[in-house]
């Protein structure tokens, strides 16, 4: 009996690792500048050329794929809180979108990362802001006035946002902005930075808690051993 419990506790512990890691999920992204349509300069080509800006920022994420909810921490430089844009079926100025099928693309919000933003959640710095926020859903319901078509559904979210098809836009009022496709307001869509989220992988902590688990059962092993012999 002392003998299943050891092997049973073993394989709780050699398997948590993978357990943890398919429940939750790093990702983070690079921002740059855009093209004027919101694309990625470095991979779709724009004629109205790149938005003039030397603003950057970083983004990390933390998916937790059994909740459907994520946690981040944006960091933007050359970009001032009170230069954002209030944009989209929300009004608000930092999105994740989805990449239309390819990672470079342009396309809708997915995920409003900002809608019901508190003051608190930022922190101003001399060239830029920090925002930080945790349990936000991905979820369509929960998205506002993001509407199915634009939300790629509950279902594919996850998978859109693993298969690099999802990229963060932040939206400013600079005057910087020339593409006016037809039927949008000037300057549409406002994007100056963006970024691609890429799933980083497994992290060293989890590995290391796979190591901890095989040495405890060894160790447990050992003793059963001692004990059978005694």
């Amino acid at each position: 009996m002392k003998t299943n419990r050891t092997l049973l506790l073993s394989a709780v512990l050699l398997l948590l690792p993978t357990l943890v890691q398919a429940a939750l999920i790093h990702l983070s992204a690079t921002l740059g500048p855009a093209n004027q349509n919101g694309s990625d300069p470095a991979q779709v080509v724009d004629p109205l050329g790149v938005v003039p800006t030397t603003a950057s920022g970083t983004l990390s994420v933390l998916l937790d794929t059994t909740a459907n909810t994520l946690d981040y921490q944006l960091s933007v430089e050359g970009i001032l809180r009170s230069e954002l844009r209030n944009f989209g079926p929300n009004a608000t100025p930092i999105h994740l979108h989805l990449a239309s099928g390819n990672p470079g693309n342009f396309g809708p919000i997915a995920v409003d990362l900002t809608q019901n933003l508190s003051a608190s959640e930022f922190t101003d710095t001399a060239a830029g802001f920090t925002l930080a926020r945790t349990g936000i859903s991905i979820l369509l319901a929960d998205q506002g006035n993001v509407a199915l078509g634009m939300h790629p559904g509950d279902a594919l979210i996850v998978p859109s946002l693993l298969s690099g098809n999802a990229f963060v836009l932040v939206h400013t009022t600079k005057n910087i902005f020339t593409n006016t496709p037809p039927g949008r307001p000037a300057g549409f869509p406002f994007g100056e930075i963006r970024g691609n989220l890429i799933p980083l992988p497994a992290t060293l902590p989890l590995f290391g808690l796979g190591l901890l688990g095989l040495r405890l059962s060894r160790k447990v092993g050992q003793e059963n051993t001692t004990d059978s012999r005694s």
